[in-house]
């Protein structure tokens, strides 16, 4: 009697450390958001981990609130993560981008300021605050960031593609234009077609039409690329004359602010390098009537603009 209890104990201890061990990996490496909630809570409910394991839980549990754009909830975690682990530099860094996600980047940017207090060679923090700077449109700390973040990841996509809002959002299309290469040579398809429509206007812009028309000649369509790369994608289908006004136009409305900016950009930026300047200039007003600042369409129309005084 005594060895089937102990069996059975032995059965049910095994049974549970499993269940364990299964939240514990589907909290740490999940996609789901609901399940990676789900059994991030129970990581936590344990109550027999150490700080550092909890903290890390929080903040799994806090990337998933903000996937299912529930930032309170994510903000709640990761502050509760940064009591238990104050020196975690990850846990900054994540908490700078629930409020970025959020549309909050004026109180992102301190937060990820703390990161590289913490460690001041990050250079996904560097990327990163160098990209909200460019979503409130300050051009200057971002470049100082971004070119920081280049030193330190020199394969770092992102760095180049942020570097390059940063240079053409300057007017310094050169500069651009090696950035957005830079972003090019370490993307991979579908990712490549987002450094592609910037570097075309980029070349064109600079002076290198050969080499710009080069590049176009690579673009084809392609049903896979859907969404916002779509977008991107349209673009450059309409400089190579593969695309008509009215068909990108009417996608216009399709998500409200972020596409009326974004493809009202691309709009006017096609009638731009055309010549068409009031035709330009009127897309370019719709997109900064959206008031939508933290899109790259709203921020390249508003540069645009100031250039057309």
């Amino acid at each position: 009697m005594l060895k089937l209890r102990i069996t059975i104990v032995l059965a049910v201890l095994g049974v549970a450390n499993l269940w364990a061990q299964d939240n514990s990996k589907t909290c740490s490496e999940g996609k789901d958001p609901d399940q990676v909630i789900s059994a991030c809570t129970a990581v936590i409910g344990q109550g027999s981990n150490t700080p550092s394991v909890l903290a890390a839980a929080l903040a799994s549990r806090g990337k998933a609130y903000s996937a299912k754009n529930d930032a309170d909830h994510a903000l709640q975690d990761f502050d509760e993560a940064i009591g238990m682990d104050p020196k975690n530099v990850d846990l900054y860094l994540g908490k700078c981008r629930v409020l970025a996600a959020a549309s909050r980047h004026k109180d992102a940017i301190p937060v990820c300021s703390e990161s590289l207090r913490l460690n001041p060679n990050n250079a996904e923090a560097l990327r990163d605050r160098g990209h909200y700077f460019l979503n409130l449109g300050e051009v200057r700390p971002a470049l100082d960031d971004l070119m920081r973040a280049r030193q330190l990841a020199p394969r770092d996509r992102g760095v180049y593609y942020h570097l390059g809002v940063a240079y053409y959002l300057q007017g310094n299309f050169a500069e651009a234009a090696n950035a957005y290469q830079g972003c090019l040579d370490n993307s991979k398809p579908p990712e490549t077609v987002e450094c592609i429509a910037w570097l075309y206007p980029s070349l064109v812009r600079a002076g290198r039409k050969q080499d710009a028309a080069a590049l176009l000649a690579t673009v084809k369509p392609d049903p896979a690329i859907t969404g916002h790369p779509g977008w991107y994608l349209d673009r450059l289908l309409l400089f190579a004359g593969a695309r008509t006004e009215e068909q990108v136009a009417a996608n216009l409305n399709a998500e409200g602010a972020l596409s009326t900016s974004s493809i009202g950009y691309s709009l006017g930026l096609w009638h731009l390098l055309n010549g068409r300047t009031q035709q330009a200039r009127d897309y370019f007003e719709k997109a900064v009537a959206t008031n939508f600042t933290p899109a790259w369409g709203y921020r390249c129309s508003e540069a645009e603009l100031k250039r057309l005084r």
